[in-house]
């Protein structure tokens, strides 16, 4: 299986079919359903790490990954936060996407004004977790895809310290796009591509250096704003 939309063939063609990368994956899930890197490990022979915080995932996702797999969430802190257990949908609770809160009410069977159901998981920074496990400081691939806390997570990740090549970044239509697009622009990064929910981001060396036609016409604009930009 590859992933939903694309997004494994996109990196891929992007970075020259490169081999021996180094991805990490946020939001994992079991490792092969929609998987966004499973490809890159298997066929290109990748490394890196996943993050996934459901543990009944996480179990699936240990046996069925040789990469370093890791059980918690990533956040804007090192600590602990409340997690919203909601299958392939689950995220923080004071981050989660206000538009995925019917769909888990209804699989849920919750009334409309329930609260809802969160479990107590460990955090911690993506800086905190690629320093403890010694990643390497060039990242080719990054993979964020958390449920609502995406723009939490990249206002405190170390720009200065790790070079992300790649990353698809999901959306879901919601209101942290354009902050997420206008962070990552501070930081040297084009929006190069829409792929689904997410959005495609690629440092400016990356493109740089490109000599395909991967970039051409792949991006609608930010809610008005240019599409290299």
């Amino acid at each position: 299986m590859t992933s939903q939309h694309g997004q494994d063939a996109y990196v891929l063609a992007a970075l020259g079919h490169k081999r021996a990368g180094y991805f990490l994956d946020s939001g994992a899930s079991n490792g092969v359903r929609c998987s966004n890197t499973r490809l890159l490990e298997q066929e290109y022979g990748w490394t890196g790490i996943c993050v996934e915080p459901n543990p009944h995932y996480y179990a699936e996702l240990t046996a069925n990954r040789r990469c370093l797999c890791v059980n918690c969430c990533l956040y804007d802190h090192d600590g602990t936060v409340e997690f919203v257990e909601a299958g392939t949908i689950g995220g923080i609770l004071g981050e989660y996407s206000p538009q995925l809160i019917p769909y888990v009410r209804r699989a849920l069977d919750l009334p409309d004004d329930a609260p809802m159901p969160a479990t107590v998981m460990p955090c911690r920074t993506v800086g905190s977790l690629l320093r403890h496990f010694d990643a390497p400081r060039v990242i080719d691939y990054w993979s964020l895809d958390t449920e609502g806390s995406e723009l939490a997570i990249l206002r405190t990740f170390p720009f200065g310290r790790y070079l992300v090549r790649m990353l698809t970044v999901e959306h879901n239509w919601g209101p942290q796009r354009c902050p997420i697009h206008d962070l990552l622009a501070r930081h040297g990064y084009l929006r190069v591509a829409e792929l689904g929910c997410d959005d495609v981001y690629a440092h400016r060396s990356v493109v740089s250096r490109s000599r395909g036609g991967v970039w051409r016409s792949r991006a609608s604009p930010v809610r008005g704003r240019p599409r290299s930009s």
